[in-house]
């Protein structure tokens, strides 16, 4: 199985990969609300949510892959009574099939009141020789 590690400007000078794809998936490090300035961007949960939906498209189109391509998401919320503000804005990326979620209540080490952790598949390197 190949590993190949896919970097970008958007780690927010964490040591971290922004994304690994390991064979047919595609692990995407967890991702925080951070603006273009490095700050978490304003505006509650849902802008917080949006942000990190950009990114994620970002990441995965750097891996020649889609939102459809989402086989799970890790949802870690500050707080228990943000799930409804989150579903919310979580619903408008996936409005048919939508990815395996668990979510969890934890301190967040970031400063924002969200962080998803996404794994894609990529269903077009199916019978794909090794090289």
């Amino acid at each position: 199985m190949t590993i190949e590690f896919i970097a970008g400007p958007n780690v927010e000078g964490l040591t971290i990969s922004e994304a690994v794809r390991a064979g047919d998936f595609v692990f995407l490090s967890g991702l925080a609300g951070f603006g273009p300035d490095g700050e978490i961007v304003s505006g509650g949960v849902a802008a917080e949510t949006d942000r990190i939906m950009l990114e994620v498209k970002d990441i995965l189109q750097r891996a020649s892959l889609r939102l459809s391509d989402i086989v799970r998401i890790n949802v870690y919320l500050q707080e228990a009574t943000d799930a409804h503000e989150f579903n919310t804005a979580y619903a408008k990326y996936f409005p048919g099939s939508k990815p395996a979620r668990t979510a969890t209540v934890a301190e967040l080490l970031n400063g924002g009141l969200v962080e998803l952790e996404v794994v894609a598949y990529d269903a077009k390197s199916e019978g794909r020789e090794e090289q």
